[in-house]
């Protein structure tokens, strides 16, 4: 692995995804404040949105039902996305702490 391979791998799979998480942290972290306080179930919800819904193999559809109840499987959707999300992201943030000594070795090495 050359070093330029190594640097465009250490961008993509730990300084991209950690400024993802930081900057989805700062738009979220104000929505999820109650009584001074950070909710940081719905912060882990939020910020694994973006990572989460497009994971999802199953999309619970509403049949037969009414609209109120069309809406609420439709943000239950969101909410089961988020969560799945979380892990991704929380996966993905272990794989960035990994790949800064691997880098270095990889830059030592090649």
């Amino acid at each position: 692995m050359t070093r330029s391979e190594a640097i465009k791998a250490f961008f993509f799979k730990s300084v991209l995804p950690v400024t993802v998480a930081l900057i989805l942290y700062c738009i979220f972290k104000s929505a999820c404040v109650k009584n001074g306080e950070v909710d940081y179930v719905w912060l882990w919800i939020l910020c694994g949105l973006p990572f989460g819904l497009h994971r999802m193999c199953l999309w619970i559809v509403p049949g037969g039902g009414s609209l109120g109840g069309g809406i609420a499987l439709f943000a239950l959707n969101f909410i089961i996305g988020g969560v799945i999300g979380g892990f991704v992201l929380a996966w993905r943030l272990i794989v960035a702490v990994w790949y800064v000594p691997l880098t270095v070795y990889r830059l030592i090495v090649g």
